[in-house]
């Protein structure tokens, strides 16, 4: 029988793992202190730089965290030939890394293959289904500053499904907690958000 049941946010941290989630949680707060002290070595540099250069920076230093911690797990597969970096878990998780923007929007090239990794729209024999997850941070672009980590799971690129804000908490028997974050758009001025985008997906 074919299905397409898409994963709620509880479903898929528990398929993860929290080792997981806690590896990529230490990577975005990670990157955030790298970026914190590449900023204090040379402030003057940082006025020039564009948003893809930022948003590049980051993820080199997510990615870099994120794989020497979980990249000898068992189950985790690494994919990095470029332009294509991604983590697979398991068989039904294919995750990439993404900056996210109010409303949760994240930016990628409007390729063919782009387009279909993001649509999470192909059915397939039950047990067999395979999910595109977005694993992330929130950027403020007024502030230029790096967020909490978050993972979304979209039906297209620019259509949330769900997204969740994660965070280390030493209480939780996980480890971290998470708390839901609303995908609608807010009612501001997006414009100089949707110019990064443009940045950063080359548009």
């Amino acid at each position: 029988m074919y299905s397409h049941e898409n994963p709620n946010s509880d479903q898929v941290l528990a398929d993860l793992g929290a080792p997981f989630v806690q590896a990529f949680v230490d990577a975005v707060d990670g990157s955030r202190d790298d970026y914190a002290a590449f900023r204090s070595w040379q402030p003057g540099w940082f006025p020039s730089f564009t948003s893809r250069f930022t948003a590049n920076f980051l993820h080199e230093r997510i990615w870099d965290r994120l794989v020497r911690a979980v990249g000898e797990t068992e189950g985790v597969h690494v994919v990095d030939r470029e332009p294509i970096r991604e983590l697979r878990s398991g068989t039904q998780y294919l995750i990439r890394l993404k900056r996210h923007h109010p409303g949760d929007r994240i930016a990628a090239y409007p390729t063919e293959a782009s387009s279909a990794f993001w649509a999470n729209s192909v059915l397939t024999l039950d047990g067999l289904e395979s999910f595109s997850l977005a694993l992330g941070y929130m950027w403020d672009a007024e502030l230029r500053a790096v967020g909490e980590a978050v993972l979304s799971f979209r039906n297209g690129k620019d259509n949330p499904v769900w997204a969740i804000r994660l965070r280390r908490d030493s209480d939780s028997a996980t480890g971290f907690a998470w708390s839901p974050v609303a995908p609608d758009l807010p009612e501001i001025d997006l414009s100089g958000v949707i110019r990064e985008a443009e940045e950063e997906s080359g548009t």
